[in-house]
């Protein structure tokens, strides 16, 4: 082995020196580069690894705030569906006793305005009769001022109910 490092133009002493500076060379490129730079990628591995786990953490999070918004929200439109529900519901019972109402005054102007005409139609009756006996009595008069034939009396009597027929 000796030939072949003599006609590579090797000296075994150099290449041992040289291997042991390259292995020492990397054994303190391992401790002073490779261990910081390995714990370096580490940390940051485990700190991205963190922040992934508090992204996941954080994301179920917000899905559960959203779920529960949600919740609020179907529930304040099923509140404000039961409200107005309640108005229309108000709102119909007082129409409908407003209506009522409203009848009961037609019904009450309605006895009022016949009562008024009853007593209207009384009061007109009672002039009528003291306007006929009025006329009676002023054809009895004219009767008894002259002597009548029958004639005349029937003829007076005849004009008496033409006027009470005429005053009705």
């Amino acid at each position: 082995m000796g030939a072949i490092f003599e006609a590579l133009g090797l000296n075994v002493w150099t290449l041992l020196f040289q291997t042991i500076n390259v292995l020492i060379v990397l054994v303190g490129l391992y401790y002073i580069l490779w261990k910081p730079l390995r714990r370096a990628m580490n940390e940051r591995q485990e700190k991205i690894e963190g922040d992934l786990r508090e992204a996941a953490s954080a994301k179920e999070k917000a899905e559960e705030v959203i779920a529960s918004c949600q919740e609020q929200i179907k529930q304040a439109q099923e509140e404000a569906r039961n409200i107005l529900q309640k108005a229309n519901e108000a709102a119909e019972a007082t129409r409908a006793e407003i209506i009522a109402q409203a009848k009961e005054e037609a019904a009450r102007v309605m006895e009022q305005a016949r009562l008024e005409l009853e007593r209207e139609k009384s009061m007109a009756l009672a002039a009528l009769r003291s306007q006929a006996a009025d006329l009676v009595v002023a054809a009895a008069g004219k009767v008894m001022a002259r002597a009548l034939s029958s004639e005349d009396q029937e003829h007076l009597l005849q004009e008496a109910l033409a006027e009470v027929e005429r005053l009705q």
